[in-house]
């Protein structure tokens, strides 16, 4: 009776445990979030609702204790593509730069009115022989006036040149920012449909698992637990069941974070659309800028040519006058002196022009090389590069036959004037030279190539180490500042232009933009 009564107390004490497990069990169930909280709403990214409970469930048999499925990991959320800064834009005309521009317009406006007086004194004397002297000296105040409108017109095209140059860079890296930002839209948009995906399958997942739970019905959980045979088949029906709670906890959380990726991705999106429109917007800005900038380039070249042929017209003309006055007068003198002036001023003005932009024979460029002393210690030292210039030798600059020089470099009584003045350079002509062929006497870089004053069409040529030549006085030029030439190129063509009295050819070399005896440097062909 005794083993018996044992045995009772013991089988009682059993249940009772095994009630306390599976109340335990249920109380945590009820209280796990699946449960406890609503579906979260993922809006357009889910690919049905949730449908409503039938009325009647199906009746099933209790589901078999089997392992909750595995719990997926969830995929690595896709971290929105980084929105590279937009590089600062550089401002591509300051306001001192308009200011500059609106001053030498004004300053241009200045000298054509000096010029409109200086046609009426012109045309009042012009008519009387013994005022011939006047009219020449008119000429050669027109010449000055629109030497200095040239001088204007050509520093407001370099401006604007710079102006087209920094637009066309702002127009380069914006299109470079526009296409980056695009990148960055087609991988965020790819980012978006894979999100969308995951998020759908998450959804999927999710949706099966409710429909799970409402087709076994709220009793199945408990006929589970109370159906366990013996305390060990009760923890692990208990731990199944939890760990299935935790399973589909997990998978809500997975699909709120998701929403959340996905939202995030959206607003990058966003931005980055919004970005692409600022930069179009900010590019068509720029690139009205530079066809305005390349058409005020387009007027004032070719105002610039007008007052270039202008000039032109003008030497010609004072120089035609010149020569109807007496040789022997004092006006003649006076005028062949401001003549001479002219070409003086023209010549200094060239040195300071050279000495800025051209090579110097200072300039001596080096490298650093390791080398080992006497005492076996490595040391840097610095060696010179030597670059290759091409032809070391200068050529002639003409090859028409009969050359001769007219007019020696050096210093010189002047047999009008008797002024004792530096001829700069050294004049050649020929018969039939008039717009004969003019050749580079060397490799080098064209550094000057305009209408100049009293040197007329004017070409300057960089050879490097500090040596330039000149050549004075061209009917045309076939090269522009910037070119690159070779020995024995075409430049341009023998003429007349500034001040002139003949078709021929004013060489000049200078070092380090000082002139010195051009014949050192090239002999008179034989």
């Amino acid at each position: 009776m005794t083993v018996k009564m044992s045995a009772w107390i013991t089988n009682k004490s059993f249940r009772s445990f095994r009630c306390l497990c599976v109340l335990l069990a249920v109380l945590f169930l009820l209280g796990s979030p699946v449960y406890a909280e609503e579906v979260p709403d993922v809006g357009e990214t889910t690919a049905e609702q949730t449908t409503a409970a039938p009325t009647e469930p199906e009746p099933t048999a209790a589901p078999e204790t089997t392992a909750a499925p595995e719990t997926t990991a969830a995929p690595a959320t896709t971290a929105a593509p980084a929105t590279t800064a937009a590089p600062e834009t550089t401002k591509v005309s300051s306001p001192e730069d308009d200011k500059a521009l609106n001053d030498l317009k004004q300053q241009y406006n200045k000298i054509e009115g000096e010029l409109e007086e200086n046609e009426k004194k012109l045309n009042q004397v012009s008519g009387e022989k013994n005022q011939q002297k006047q009219v020449v000296s008119s000429i050669y105040g027109q010449i000055d006036t629109t030497q200095n409108q040239i001088n204007l017109l050509t520093t407001r095209v370099n401006l604007l040149n710079v102006d087209i140059s920094n637009t066309q860079n702002q127009i380069t890296l914006i299109n470079n920012q526009i296409n980056s930002l695009n990148k960055q839209i087609s991988t965020t948009k790819t980012a978006i449909s894979d999100k969308e995906t995951q998020l759908d399958e998450t959804y999927d997942l999710l949706k099966a698992r409710i429909r799970a739970i409402y087709m076994a019905g709220n009793g199945s959980t408990l006929e589970v637990l109370l159906s366990s045979e013996d305390f060990s088949t009760l923890m692990t029906r208990t731990e199944v069941l939890m760990r299935v709670a935790q399973h589909d906890n997990d998978l809500m959380a997975t699909i709120e974070d998701e929403i959340k990726d996905l939202e995030t991705l959206k607003t990058t999106l966003d931005g980055s659309v919004k970005q692409v429109e600022g930069k179009k917007s900010e590019l068509n800005t720029k690139v009205e800028s530079l066809n305005n900038t390349k058409q005020d380039v387009q007027s004032t070249t070719e105002l610039l040519v007008t007052k270039q042929n202008q000039i032109k017209s003008q030497y010609s003309q004072a120089q035609k006058d010149l020569n109807s006055l007496n040789k022997e007068s004092a006006e003649y003198a006076a005028l062949i002196r401001q003549q001479e002036d002219q070409l003086d001023a023209v010549s200094k003005e060239m040195e300071e022009y050279i000495k800025k932009n051209a090579s110097k024979t200072t300039d001596v460029k080096t490298t650093r090389e390791r080398v080992t002393d006497a005492n076996g210690d490595e040391t840097e030292v610095e060696t010179p590069i030597v670059l290759p210039t091409g032809s070391t030798k200068m050529i002639f600059p003409l090859k028409c036959s009969g050359v001769y020089i007219s007019s020696p470099y050096g210093y010189r009584v002047h047999p009008i004037t008797g002024q004792y003045k530096l001829h700069t350079g050294t004049d050649f002509a020929a018969g039939g030279i008039y717009q004969k062929p003019i050749y580079a006497v060397r490799d080098g870089t064209v550094i000057f190539a305009a209408f100049k004053g009293a040197y007329g069409n004017f070409i300057v040529i960089d050879h490097g180490d500090g040596i330039s030549t000149c050549y004075a006085h061209c009917d045309s030029i076939s090269v522009v500042s910037g070119d690159r030439v070779v020995q024995g190129q075409a430049i341009g063509r023998v003429g007349q232009t500034g001040s002139a009295t003949g078709p021929h050819l004013h060489f000049e070399v200078r070092i380090n933009g000082t002139t010195t005896n051009p014949m050192a440097y090239v002999s008179l062909p034989k």
